[in-house]
């Protein structure tokens, strides 16, 4: 912004001086064009948590110690197969169930599971319009 000087008319050599002053001003601003850098300052995030060095005026809380649970061997027990008393029923009774017949009644568990949660929700959204 030019700041307006005032230039008192009776005296001539201060004027004569103020003219000089003002055309090496010029003569300045001309030459040495002014840059202006925008600096920004890098900023780190602020840091979480309690300030490094504070102290902690509270004794700290006691922790909880770890247990090992220590098992026991479990003997299994032993499986006595039925021999039926009658010869004419020798019918061969099944000890151990095979991974298919296991696999198919969980997939009938959990078929009624899903079945009855339907039906749950078809019994709720009914009463909702009665």
């Amino acid at each position: 912004m030019a700041d307006i000087q005032e230039i008192p008319l009776d005296i001539a050599e201060e004027v004569q001086d103020i003219v000089e002053d003002i055309a090496e001003a010029k003569a300045e601003e001309e030459s040495e064009p002014v840059v202006l850098e925008e600096v920004k300052p890098v900023m780190k995030p602020k840091a979480k948590g309690r300030p490094k060095g504070s102290r902690n005026l509270q004794p700290s809380k006691p922790r909880a110690k770890k247990t090992q649970i220590q098992e026991a061997p479990v003997e299994a027990p032993v499986k006595e197969t039925y021999e039926p008393s009658s010869p004419k029923r020798n019918l061969r009774i099944p000890t151990d169930p095979t991974s298919s017949e296991v696999a198919a009644a969980m997939l009938k568990l959990l078929q009624d599971q899903s079945y009855s949660r339907q039906s749950r929700k078809q019994r709720l959204y009914s009463s909702w319009f009665q």
